[in-house]
């Protein structure tokens, strides 16, 4: 079973140890940007145009982490 994005307040949400943050509409970029910041270090680790996306880059680095 997959885990789920707990929702913190509009536009921000907690998942695997990383903190979701949707920084909304950038213009010069003319997209959405969402951020995930890991709890522990502070460091900004993913960007992606979608949470899903976001995500998925999270569950990919994991299982590429658990893997080694």
């Amino acid at each position: 079973m997959k885990n789920r994005a707990k929702r913190i307040r509009c536009g921000e949400y907690e998942y695997c140890g990383y903190r979701l943050i949707n920084h909304g509409y950038y213009e010069p970029d003319r997209c959405v940007w969402w951020e995930a910041v890991n709890v522990i270090t502070g460091c900004s680790d993913f960007h992606e145009h979608t949470k899903r996306e976001l995500i998925m880059s999270i569950d990919k680095d994991i299982a590429t982490r658990q893997k080694e």
